[in-house]
This record gives C-alpha cells, structure tokens and sequence, in this order.
C-alpha cells in the first residue's frame, strides 16, 4: 500500500492509493466517553458548542486521548473533572464497551465507560471546559424523545441510550 501525507495539523489526513482508487484516510486520536449515572436513573449530559456544527450539542462527557501517559480510564476521570467538575477514579470508572465510529476512513476507537454517581456530586460551578455550558441530568424517557426528535444526534450518546435499554440500567 503507498500512502502520502495530505495534511498534517493535529489531526493527520493521508491519501492511501490502493489499487487504482485513492482513499483520504483520518490518523485520529482515540477517545473516551462515560455513561454516568445518579441514583435517580438519570444519564449525565452536558451542553456545549460543536465548532463542527458550529451549534450546541447535548451528550454524555467525552475527550480525546492525546495525552500519551493517560490510559483510557485516567484520560476519562480528567476529561469528567474538566467538563462536569466531578472527582472520580479512575478505578471507579467501569469499561462496557469499544466501538469504531467512523471505521470507513479513520481507526480511531472509542471507549466507553459507566459510574454511578450522586447527583449532588456533580455541579457546573469551577468546570475547566470552557466549551460546556451546562451540566444536565436525564432520564431515560426524556433522553429517548430527544433522540427521537433530532435534538440528540451524537453517537456515542444514542450508543449508551441503547445500551441502556439493551441491559434494562435506568
């Protein structure tokens, strides 16, 4: 396979020739995601601006894996304190599941792992992230319907809802 670099920022495009066609392929970073919930069976979300979209999103807490001493669980319980401003361990952090979201042109993974947190742990007030603008807890019924409507159109938060309804959490 003959590759050549197209772009080279903090991500990375390459074009790949294989055979007679050529394919743009993304050298992404991996990332994490969490399903955090609350002892009232609601899902954590925040909101926060999407410069891909160029408007706000609602989804579970999410960060990129582009600090080579993290693992996933520690890059995570950073990403947690960063976006929602909530202490957690990396140990307390447990893996579900590993998914490709965008295997057609990058091999990047994401990494999804659960908690169960009080409400009262996690507040908006002090949070490091400055693209989250609110902290927003959801049941499962309400989660359902904003995916349905179009207002939720995240991947890896309509995977957790799934997962969700698959293993009967919330």
């Amino acid at each position: 396979m003959n590759y050549k670099i197209a772009y080279d920022g903090w991500l990375k495009v390459y074009k790949r020739q294989i055979g007679n066609k050529t394919y743009d392929i993304l050298e992404d970073y991996d990332a994490v995601a969490s399903l955090i919930t609350n002892e009232f069976d609601e899902v954590l979300l925040v909101k926060q601006f999407r410069p891909s979209t160029m408007g706000e999103t609602l989804e579970i807490p999410a960060g990129t894996m582009d600090v080579e001493t993290e693992n996933a669980a520690t890059c995570l319980a950073r990403e947690l304190k960063e976006e929602a401003n909530l202490d957690i361990r990396p140990e307390d952090l447990q893996p579900i599941l590993s998914y490709k979201p965008n295997l057609g042109f990058s091999n990047a993974k994401m990494h999804v792992f659960m908690a169960q947190v009080s409400k009262d742990q996690v507040t908006h007030e002090n949070v490091e992230d400055e693209d989250v603008f609110k902290i927003v807890w959801m049941g499962l019924n309400e989660l359902e319907l904003h995916i349905s409507e179009g207002r939720i159109q995240d991947v890896k938060t309509i995977m957790v809802y799934w997962y969700l309804k698959a293993n009967q959490i919330s």
